[in-house]
């Protein structure tokens, strides 16, 4: 099946599909655009970025929080990772500006199909004697669905995640 003309004749004649695929193509490329814009551009971020490793799977988490804070955090940024009991996990890295710990507590109930997806949580926790936005993305293999949490200092930010394909 053709259609007419498209785009004043710069793109000839295009089967339906082709054009349904362009269309989705230029859609997903401005939400990419739109959601990648980031409001506190003009903000200098300090990041910490521990890596875990979970059933062979890199788990990178980055927690960030404006560098003019820094000086005002009076505990080491605490990061814990919550597997299931039948999930072998481990800290890989703990790189960081600041003091940082890193823990994993094997709690979460254990799941039979491990391969269907492993079940995350990530808490994170900056205490400061200020008050200040916080930001916590978490990348890495096997990673289903990742985004950003917001968050604040001095109050534990908690963000499920999955593992799919283990």
């Amino acid at each position: 099946m053709k259609i007419g003309w498209v785009g004043g004749g710069l793109m000839g004649r295009l089967h339906a599909s082709a054009f349904g695929k362009f269309g989705f193509a230029m859609a997903f490329c401005l939400s990419t655009l739109v959601l990648g814009l980031d409001a506190d551009a003009g903000v200098q971020w300090c990041e910490e970025d521990p890596v875990f490793l979970v059933n062979g799977a890199l788990v990178d988490i980055t927690t960030a929080f404006p560098a003019t804070y820094k000086d005002t955090i009076k505990e080491p940024v605490a990061i814990e990772l919550l597997v299931p009991t039948n999930v072998i996990a481990a800290v890989v890295s703990l790189p960081g500006a600041v003091p940082m710990t890193a823990k994993i507590s094997s709690v979460l109930p254990a799941n039979g199909l491990l391969s269907l997806g492993v079940p995350v949580i990530v808490k994170v926790t900056v205490t400061s004697t200020q008050s200040f936005d916080t930001k916590t993305k978490v990348t890495g293999t096997y990673l289903w669905l990742s985004s950003t949490a917001y968050g604040k200092s001095n109050v534990t930010t908690q963000v499920r995640y999955t593992l799919i394909g283990l």
